[in-house]
């Protein structure tokens, strides 16, 4: 009995050495094994190992990323508390060359992406630099699940000198049943895979010295097929009307919030990292609020290029889209301008927005039939509108051309003294806007419209430089002009007229220039005139 327990105890003796010289043989092969791979871009680096045999874990602690490959567009540098590979099998990873993984963990990462400006100008190649990095990790053996918790990053631009311009916090990535032997692209991980959960918190973007996007959260769900954004905001530093001041030119000075944006129904087709393309059935923004302001003071520049019309527009997005729908909700968008001599703005708001696009899509490629637009809006709380926008999708952009249908329901006329400001001399005292209707068929130099301008009781008071009023010119304006405009008046008119395009204007300046001129046609006397008129400089249009 003695000589059993003796052997038993000896074999157990044996087998407690044999692991301890087993797992002390894999501590000090571990760093070759790791980095065995001679296509690989990261040496990983670390302190500490804990290799534990009969639970089949092994954890890397203190880690560091050295990457092997010079001259990339990004280079991503970091450090981790802790790598821990879950549910290895162990014989096969002590006998073969690729360890079979059940999870791979990375726990508290801090990366440094470091942008080469010289090599690198776009926003796709940080995220393209990060599905590397997890594809290079991911690859090294047959790992089945990857998690990486409570990840933070900073971005460096490389001249010179390197300059911190973004940060993030709390990213995290859930990736279930890889299959590492299947390349695909549309994911962080890019391998084919049964489902991925990946989200962060709290982005930062330093666009230039004086603007700044910032992303409150963004969550991503393959069961779901949707993607949201939360608490998007593009500002200046102080404001976008101070920006204008500074600014040596004319041009649009642009601040964007949105609370919530919503993409789902997620097509296969669409890659949200690397290349990036989004192909989705439903887009929804809902509080957009978007503020653009102008400074007539500043000269328009003269390399200033053409300016697109609606199908344009939509090619102009940076990666290719496919969207059967954008719904916009609950939004607003202003248009402040500061006109010659003046310091202050006057707004354009468009209040209660909302809008229904369907089919739009930005490939020449992929485009056929057409794109619809449906939008609502009060204009600075007194005028509801509408328009509808029929896009047909030409593959030529010499050719693109659009349909409009937009109304304006009744108000009352003195309502537009608040938002003519000092823009003119003069003041509606009285008169009610009946119905506002315009047709426009439009192409890239020309508009043919057909308008519908219903007023009555229209009365007005001309004003000088110091906004005292004229009382002979008023008068006279008031004879000279038409104080009714309704069917049922024996001078009743409607206007059917072209209107020339200044291509160096957007297009809601087509849309508004052809309103102005309808009313001038419908309108007799100088009312008009002086409400709306704006003169093209020596340039033919381009500098105003």
């Amino acid at each position: 009995m003695k000589k059993i327990l003796w052997v038993l105890g000896t074999l157990i003796l044996l087998s407690i050495v044999s692991i301890f010289l087993l797992e002390q043989w894999l501590v000090k092969t571990l760093p070759d094994r790791v980095n065995a791979n001679e296509d690989r871009a990261y040496d990983i680096l670390f302190k500490e190992v804990d290799v534990k045999l009969f639970s089949g874990s092994i954890e890397l602690q203190e880690i560091s990323l050295n990457p092997l490959k010079e001259g990339m567009a990004i280079t991503i540098t970091g450090t981790m508390k802790s790598l821990r590979l879950g549910g290895v099998n162990m014989l096969g990873f002590i006998f073969g060359k690729l360890a079979e993984v059940r999870e791979l963990r990375l726990d508290d990462p801090k990366f440094i992406l470091i942008r080469n400006d010289s090599i690198s100008k776009q926003p796709a190649d940080m995220s393209k630099a990060f599905q590397g990095l997890f594809g290079d990790l991911v690859s090294r053996g047959v790992i089945h699940n990857f998690v990486l918790n409570n990840g933070s990053g900073e971005f460096y631009t490389q001249l010179d000198t390197a300059r911190k311009f973004g940060s993030f916090e709390d990213f995290h990535i859930s990736a279930i049943n890889l299959e590492t032997d299947s390349i695909r692209m549309n994911y962080a991980i890019p391998f084919k895979l049964e489902s991925i959960k990946t989200s962060l918190k709290n982005l930062q973007i330093n666009i230039n010295t004086d603007q700044t996007f910032t992303l409150g959260s963004l969550d991503y769900d393959s069961k779901q097929e949707a993607f949201d954004f939360f608490d998007i905001h593009l500002n200046y530093d102080d404001s976008n009307l101070e920006a204008s001041k500074r600014s040596e030119l004319q041009k649009d000075f642009i601040e964007i919030d949105v609370q919530h944006l919503r993409i789902e129904q997620i097509n296969a087709q669409s890659n949200i990292y690397g290349n990036w393309s989004i192909v989705a059935g439903l887009m929804t923004i809902d509080s957009l609020h978007l503020h653009d302001v102008r400074n007539k003071n500043k000269p328009r520049p003269y390399d200033e290029p053409e300016k697109p019309m609606f199908e344009r527009m939509v090619e102009q997005i940076p990666f290719p889209i496919e969207l059967d729908t954008i719904r916009v909700l609950n939004s607003k968008i202003t248009y402040s301008e500061i006109s010659e001599g003046k310091s202050h703005p006057v707004s354009l708001n468009f209040e209660k927005l909302s809008a229904l696009i369907t089919h739009a899509v930005s490939l020449d490629s992929l485009q056929s039939g057409e794109m619809i637009i449906h939008g609502e809006a009060v204009l600075n709380g007194f005028a509801p509108m509408r328009m509808d926008v029929t896009v047909p999708y030409s593959n030529d952009s010499t050719k693109e051309k659009f349909h409009l249908v937009a109304s304006v329901d009744p108000f009352s006329l003195p309502s537009l003294n608040g938002i003519l400001g000092d823009l003119v001399s003069v003041n509606i005292n009285s008169g009610t806007m009946e119905k506002l209707e315009i047709t426009m068929d439009a192409s890239r130099y020309t508009s043919s419209n057909f308008m519908k301008f219903h007023y009555k009781d229209l009365k007005l008071e001309l004003r000088d430089e110091d906004a005292k009023k004229l009382k002979l010119k008023s008068t006279l304006a008031n004879i000279l002009t038409s104080s009714n405009n309704l069917p049922e008046n024996r001078n009743y008119k409607t206007a059917q007229f072209q209107t020339q395009r200044n291509i160096y204007r957007g297009t809601f300046n087509l849309i508004w220039e052809s309103i102005r001129e309808g009313m001038l046609e419908i309108v007799p006397g100088d009312l008009m005139q002086l409400l709306t008129k704006e003169q093209d400089p020596s340039d033919g249009g381009k500098r105003r």
